[in-house]
């Protein structure tokens, strides 16, 4: 085969092999815990979620009062 073989094969290939590359980094990213930037907003917003939580439970108390 020659250069020009190669070539094409690289061209045709290229692009599954370079979306299979992404999908494999985005897998082993999601399973590591994602990035600083990904972990600082689930810890954010699970600090929303139990404020709302809190202050739902102070409605339903004082509901409950009535």
């Amino acid at each position: 085969m020659d250069n020009l073989s190669w070539w094409n094969i690289l061209i045709s290939w290229g692009p599954f092999i370079l979306l299979i590359g992404f999908w494999l980094f985005f897998t082993y990213m999601m399973r590591s815990g994602g990035t600083k930037f990904q972990r600082e907003y689930i810890e954010r917003h699970k600090q929303h979620m139990e404020r709302l939580e809190g202050a739902l439970e102070r409605i339903a108390a004082a509901l409950e009062k009535r």
